[in-house]
């Protein structure tokens, strides 16, 4: 079977789209990528797959001119994916949100092919929200996503991340990062593209931080501040490993005590399933999206919610030791989360990609699942 994965190129759409690509892959399935993928061409060719890219951008309703722009480029994207559609004859597509996606989505249902989006947020974007409207299955990554799809029947699948491994060897990793034995890790991510504000506000920080605890750090900082960070972390004589961009984020995640984040989708996933304490500094932008995500962990006890505008020195070494001081029970992430998010997300939706096309039966959505606002969970 054919498979389409409409996507833009932030780290937040496409590492689920790759995910569930790389599933379909290994059932012997056809996989094409097709959308605007700016700076994630990399990472769709590291792994394996070819692509098509159309030129679109976001809309913007502030300036009459660019909005006149981003339509013209709306309607050209939307011709462009119907022209390679009808070439490649897709057995479904799968879109994963974002105004790279959209056209090719809208596409292959105006072409009625099979189709599918996946919403990585708890608060839906307004592509997938318009498109929800149209196409045959509606899927989502966490519960409390519901509410925002009322009136449409939604699918938990959860969101494709990395997964913990069982092979994992934690001495093995830390000479790997060239860390040490003893220390406390914290883990700190800038966001696919790397946020400035993060990385000034931890280094700040870590240079005090040092007087009061015995740690290290790994740090992933995006290509602009590496030079800098590289500098200060000399400076400050503590062990450290810093990444522009890093894929192996299990082996990270695996020997990481604390992590400071940003709150996508595919950030709060991995926190819940590697079962690792955050603080969450949500992307004060994209309608806010970030801060409903991490309001997830923050329910369940087990991350703090920092607003950009508030980051300061003081407050952000008090909430490190305090974290470390208290970290969360197994008990506790079991409490907040149970199972669910134990699966494999990019196995369900290639299930449910699969079931579309009518290249096999798979369970159907449990009807005693069902909550009130029409949410699905999927048999295990």
């Amino acid at each position: 079977m054919r498979f389409i994965m409409a996507t833009g190129g932030s780290g937040g759409h496409l590492i689920p789209a790759l995910k569930t690509a790389g599933e379909l892959r290994r059932r012997q399935h056809d996989v094409r990528f097709l959308g605007a993928f700016s700076f994630g061409k990399r990472q769709i060719r590291h792994s394996g797959f070819d692509f098509d890219e159309i030129q679109a951008q976001g809309l913007d309703l502030a300036d009459w001119r660019k909005g006149a722009y981003s339509l013209f480029l709306f309607a050209r994207a939307t011709a462009a994916s119907l022209c390679l559609l009808r070439r490649y004859r897709p057995d479904a597509v799968v879109g994963f949100g974002g105004y790279g996606a959209f056209p090719v989505v809208l596409a292959a249902v105006f072409l009625r092919y099979p189709t599918m989006i996946h919403e990585q947020n708890v608060v839906p974007g307004r592509a997938n929200k318009v498109l929800s409207r149209f196409v045959d299955k509606v899927t989502i990554s966490f519960p409390q996503a519901a509410r925002y799809w009322k009136g449409r029947r939604t699918l938990l699948t959860g969101c494709p991340s990395h997964r913990p491994s069982r092979d994992l060897d934690p001495e093995e990793i830390l000479k790997k990062f060239r860390l040490e034995k003893g220390r406390k890790t914290l883990l700190i991510l800038g966001g696919s593209q790397g946020s400035q504000r993060i990385n000034e506000a931890f280094v700040r920080t870590a240079a005090v931080l040092k007087d009061h605890l015995f740690f290290q750090v790994i740090h992933i900082c995006g290509k602009r501040d590496y030079g800098d960070l590289q500098d200060r972390y000399a400076q400050m004589k503590i062990p450290f490993a810093l990444f522009e961009f890093w894929d192996e984020m299990d082996c990270a995640y695996s020997i990481a005590d604390l992590v400071m984040a940003r709150a996508g989708a595919v950030t709060v996933t991995e926190l819940i399933r590697f079962q690792r304490p955050a603080i969450l500094i949500p992307y004060p932008y994209a309608g806010g999206h970030q801060r409903e995500n991490a309001r997830v962990l923050e329910a369940a006890r087990v991350g703090r919610v920092i607003e950009e505008k508030g980051l300061s020195v003081d407050g952000l070494q008090e909430t490190i030791l305090d974290m470390l001081a208290h970290s969360p029970s197994p008990d506790r992430w079991q409490e907040g989360f149970g199972e669910d998010f134990a699966c494999d997300a990019a196995g369900r939706l290639a299930d449910e990609a699969i079931q579309l096309s009518g290249a096999g039966e798979f369970p159907a959505p449990d009807p005693e699942g069902q909550s009130d606002e029409g949410l699905y969970h999927l048999k295990k």
